[in-house]
């Protein structure tokens, strides 16, 4: 790292910081009973006596984040930019109803188009409903049929999340990091331009073990979707070991997933063949390990049916090591994380930057190979400040990437970042 990329960091970090330090300011009052009715906020209507609607809760979630990077494209050019944008705000409706039926429904209402060219995208901040990130509707089949061979079962329809790897064991308000890692992002059941897909699902409890099937759908109408494209078939086991450890925390989880499609019909998760993911989280209070190992083939048809290039076909594979540190119990937490992933193909990896991809839009001048390569070196540390819990904190951290492709550098250099992030 040179003297100016050093300074430029530094004066991000401190910029930062003392941005934060107003803010630990004006929230130093903030009491149990202030975080209480924050986290209660949404809630507008319980009556578990009602033979109709028993319950009903709105879901908001609002971050607002800055980022700045600096390094080095593959022709050694250096540059840098600045961002700052509405990462995510969404909003809900939660609840319950016939005593066995739960629905949840989660709409995306930002795109934050100013960060993009102006050619391409327009400057200026867009509102209004882009894509549902949730619309389901869940029966509670275990109470109805009084099945006694396991704790709950749960049978599922609509609009969910095909969660692989231990980043997406979490939602985006209660994730530990600035972003999920680009290897843990790989492996999410998604289209990227409309969120979750369809799916049906059935989940069961028995003990320490919990199971979750579904059939995914590549077809996105919004607002539900259909089942005219892809199938992709999920399974994943978790078991919870806590009790009979010596850890306070002790875990284990498994997922799989296999996608059938044609020729012509959209994919998801970019076309990927499958994927099998082994994950694994200890701790004892303060510190904790979380881990992810994973496997796959990238296929060879794009999400869109068409025939990939062979460069971005092959197979892959990745571990995601996650050590974590309360600093002070429930206020301050300090967070690892170190990523390396390769394939056997020059482009079978894709380093899903925020912020990389989109400076080499911004600046036709530079290369990037639009954040692709076969090998992928990543160091994040991060600290992260929680004023109500998850429900109101300030995440902030700083990143290396290191990605290279058929031997030669395609990015290299730092991010740092932070926002603040709410939800009820």
């Amino acid at each position: 790292m040179n003297l100016s990329l050093l300074t430029r960091l530094c004066i991000t970090a401190l910029g930062t910081s003392l941005a934060v330090l107003p803010l630990h300011s004006s929230f130093s009052q903030i009491n149990d009973e202030t975080c209480a009715k924050l986290r209660d906020f949404g809630k507008f209507y319980d009556n578990p006596d009602a033979t109709g609607l028993q319950s009903a809760k709105l879901f908001l979630s609002y971050q607002h984040q800055i980022g700045h990077i600096d390094g080095e494209d593959s022709t050694g050019k250096s540059f840098d930019d600045d961002f700052e944008e509405f990462r995510r705000f969404w909003m809900g409706l939660s609840g319950r109803f016939g005593t066995y039926w739960k629905f949840k429904a989660v709409s995306q209402l930002s795109n934050d188009r100013h960060n993009y060219p102006a050619s391409s995208a327009g400057s200026y901040r867009q509102w209004g409903h882009e894509t549902f990130r949730s619309a389901n509707i869940t029966f509670d089949a275990g109470k109805f049929w009084d099945v006694s061979a396991v704790d709950s079962l749960e049978l599922g329809y609509g609009r969910r999340t095909g969660r692989m790897a231990d980043e997406w064991q979490r939602s985006s308000t209660m994730i530990n990091c600035l972003e999920r890692s680009s290897f843990s992002n790989k492996l999410w059941l998604y289209d990227k331009e409309k969120g979750n897909p369809m799916a049906t699902w059935v989940k069961w409890k028995s003990g320490i073990h919990t199971f979750d099937a579904a059939v995914f759908s590549g077809t996105y109408e919004d607002y539900i979707g259909g089942w005219e494209d892809s199938k992709v078939y999920f399974a994943s086991w978790l078991g919870d070991y806590s009790e009979a450890s010596a850890y306070d925390l002790h875990e284990y989880w498994v997922s799989f997933y296999k996608q059938d499609g044609s020729a012509s019909e959209d994919h998801l998760a970019g076309g990927m063949d499958w994927a099998l993911s082994l994950v694994n989280r200890i701790g004892n209070d303060p510190w904790a390990l979380h881990s992810t190992l994973a496997f796959g083939d990238n296929g060879n048809l794009s999400k869109s049916g068409s025939a990939k290039s062979i460069d971005q076909q092959g197979n892959f594979w990745g571990v995601v090591l996650m050590p974590m540190y309360w600093i002070k119990e429930e206020k301050l937490k300090l967070v690892g994380r170190y990523l390396y992933q390769s394939s056997d193909q020059a482009d079978g990896l894709n380093l899903n930057s925020r912020y990389v991809p989109l400076a080499g839009a911004r600046d036709s001048t530079l290369d990037v190979n639009s954040g692709r390569g076969d090998r992928h070196h990543a160091l994040y540390l991060g600290l992260n400040y929680y004023l109500c819990g998850e429900h109101l904190k300030i995440i902030s951290g700083i990143q290396h990437d290191d990605l290279s492709s058929a031997g030669s550098t395609a990015y290299r250099g730092w991010t740092i970042g932070s926002s603040f992030r709410i939800w009820f």
